[in-house]
């Protein structure tokens, strides 16, 4: 009993350690644009579309490890999504980042959001969305499929996130 238990708490420790390890990484998601890019060449190879980035990449390499993975993850969701039920052959993602704040914008001409639904953000982003203290839209647009918003601040009290 006392040798399970030692094991037990020995494979916590190790998990524990390589979890933390992983968030404090420098590395970890160091190159957020380069990891963006990555994921949207792999997940959205048989669709037409792209991903691309304005204004200040110093804004994203100054945001904690822990927001840029969150804002990784809300990304690579919203492109799985797309791929998965959308029926869409297009899609378009745009990350703008400013001084004071970041904005996502991830669409695609599918066939929308379920009619009960319509212009509700998906559960899974609008998780990961409050994870990140950001606010999440979702809306079709008239010449169909669906678009989400994602609308972060960078400074909160005059601090990075």
């Amino acid at each position: 009993m006392h040798q399970r238990i030692r094991t037990m708490t020995q494979r916590s420790s190790d998990a524990v350690r390589y979890c933390t390890n992983m968030l404090e990484a420098k590395e970890l998601y160091g190159d957020l644009l380069e990891d963006m890019q990555r994921s949207t060449e792999r997940i959205m190879a048989d669709f037409e579309g792209g991903f691309s980035f304005q204004d200040d990449d110093e804004v994203l390499s100054s945001l904690k490890p822990r927001t840029r993975a969150d804002l990784f993850l809300f990304y690579k969701e919203s492109l799985v999504n797309i791929s998965r039920h959308s029926n869409a052959t297009h899609f378009d993602a745009k990350l703008i980042a400013h001084r004071d704040e970041i904005c996502l914008t991830v669409s695609d001409d599918g066939s929308g959001l379920a009619e009960a639904q319509t212009n509700e953000v998906p559960s899974s982003l609008a998780r990961r969305a409050k994870l990140l203290g950001a606010s999440v839209t979702a809306h079709q647009p008239e010449s169909g499929g669906t678009c989400i918003n994602l609308k972060m601040k960078t400074r909160r009290w005059g601090f990075r996130k």
